[in-house]
């Protein structure tokens, strides 16, 4: 089981808290490890400084036990977990380890995370002094007339410059870089679940036309069935020929549909491949969910669960970060306005030798010094008007804080809504899949009375293939409502990013 998977259908994710006073970061002056902000792989999920991720209070929607393949029953679509399991297929968080491991999405995201973070240390380093060193060596000559002077300068010094007020420039930089961390990394989050999402929906989808073709399968053994007992029938002259060519044609029409649900099992395989982060050509066997547990009844009202997904899905956390992002540009663009004082000085030695000739006499004078050098100053840099450039930046900034906070109550909405839409999805795939068992034993009872009249002469095939097809039919539909069913809870998770 990997990290933070604790139930295939409960996303992995950090708890995406909207507060920003738990992202506080250290004092300026303390050196940055950009691998202490972010999580520490790409198959990890990242937490605030403090907290850790922490899991929906929601009832577990499926058992992780693991159990093989086998036919459709409505002992098996209800969930009855096998004890002897096949070791060699890989189970829903065994394709999620993977996926979180080998996914170049989660890799980018994280990457991205990474780099952000790294901004933070740049920002910071605006509160250092920069020190630099600077030498130089070199002949000279001066011709004046009659008079030549040679001469080898040499200097060596080390400087500092260090910005000591500029009106809040270096904090809201500061500040801004560590919105922008804080964001990227919820971001991350969010393509994390967004992952994991995607493979259980791949998962399902794989189970599902598994099922599919295995119930297809069965379908051909009730038609081959229903076609040799119609030709004994007119072996012994109790049915006709028209009859044994209906017959002929549902088990032809079962054999199209399995050949059919083969053909998908491919298409499945290869979305499943692709989401765990591998090329579509590497199908893997999976574990078989038609034995297992269905997700139980929701243990939290529509209210609730909206509010939860507000305070806790990463994508919100990263829109809010995005505001106070632009809300530090805004002071930013402010500050922009004020003056820069700064401190500036420096100190070396510097070495002269020169050599003084005057023509036509060719007399010499020879000599060299050595002195110290330094100097230290205050100064202030103050840009007084810039054509209203500053002014325009300001505009811009306060523009662009009103646009990320549109897009934050935007998101929020589209939350309500996904969580609203998942919630009643949910309960309403839990009433498909009750109905579906129900129609199933009503048609397997139902052809099985049909089938046995007929045998005794007291239906027509007609009505034998009506029961036949109705069948096939119920047995095909109880398992796409187990898939939606298990698809739709996984949506709900999801969509209160749990």
């Amino acid at each position: 089981m990997h990290r933070g998977i604790c139930a295939p259908l409960t996303l992995v994710a950090a708890s995406a808290s909207v507060s920003m006073s738990g992202c506080v970061m250290d004092g300026p002056f303390v050196a940055r490890d950009v691998d202490a902000l972010v999580s520490k792989d790409a198959a990890s999920a990242w937490a605030p400084s403090g907290t850790a991720p922490q899991q929906t209070p929601l009832a577990v929607p499926v058992s992780l036990a693991a159990a093989p393949s086998t036919t459709l029953t409505l002992e098996s679509a209800r969930g009855t977990p096998d004890a002897t399991p096949n070791e060699s297929r890989l189970s829903l968080p065994q394709c999620v380890d993977r996926a979180l491991s080998n996914s170049p999405v989660t890799r980018a995201a994280w990457e991205s995370a990474r780099a952000t973070a790294a901004t933070v240390g740049i920002a910071d380093a605006a509160y250092m002094p920069d020190i630099f060193f600077t030498g130089s060596v070199g002949p000279e000559q001066d011709i004046l007339g009659p008079i030549r002077n040679q001469q080898t300068l040499g200097l060596a010094a080390i400087g500092l410059n260090w910005v000591l007020m500029d009106f809040g420039r270096r904090d809201a930089d500061s500040a801004r870089a560590r919105a922008q961390m804080i964001g990227a990394n919820y971001t991350f989050n969010r393509a994390m679940q967004q992952l994991v999402y995607e493979v259980q929906r791949a998962y399902f989808s794989l189970d599902a036309t598994l099922s599919l073709r295995d119930a297809a399968n069965d379908n051909v053994e009730t038609a081959r069935k229903q076609l040799e007992a119609t030709e004994d029938r007119m072996n012994v002259g109790l049915a006709t020929r028209p009859e044994v060519l209906q017959a002929r044609q549902q088990m032809l029409q079962a054999n199209f549909d399995l050949e059919d649900a083969k053909a998908a099992v491919y298409g499945s395989h290869a979305r499943l491949s692709v989401a765990m982060g591998s090329t579509a050509q590497s199908p893997c066997d999976i574990v078989r969910l038609d034995a297992l547990p269905l997700p139980e009844n929701l243990t939290t009202a529509i209210n609730q669960s909206i509010s939860l997904a507000l305070t806790q899905r990463p994508d919100i956390a990263a829109a809010l970060a995005l505001v106070r992002a632009r809300e530090e540009s805004v002071k930013r663009a402010e500050a922009d306005f004020l003056p820069v004082i700064s401190f500036e000085g420096f100190g070396g030695m510097s070495s002269q030798s020169y050599q003084v000739q005057v023509a036509p006499q060719n007399l010499h004078n020879d000599g060299s010094s050595t002195f110290g050098t330094y100097a230290a100053k205050l100064t202030a840099n103050w840009l007084i008007f810039d054509g209203y450039e500053r002014a325009h930046a300001l505009q811009r900034a306060r523009s662009e804080v009103r646009a990320a906070q549109a897009a934050l109550e935007s998101l929020r909405l589209q939350t309500t809504s996904e969580v609203w839409t998942g919630f009643f999805e949910f309960l309403a795939a839990q009433k498909r899949f009750d109905a579906g068992i129900a129609l199933l034993t009503a048609s397997q009872d139902s052809y099985e009375s049909v089938y046995q009249s007929y045998l005794n002469g007291l239906a027509t095939i007609n009505d034998l293939l009506q029961a036949e097809t109705d069948l096939f039919d119920s047995r095909f539909e109880l398992i796409k409502s187990r898939a939606q069913l298990l698809t739709a809870s996984a949506t709900f998770v999801f969509a209160l990013g749990a």
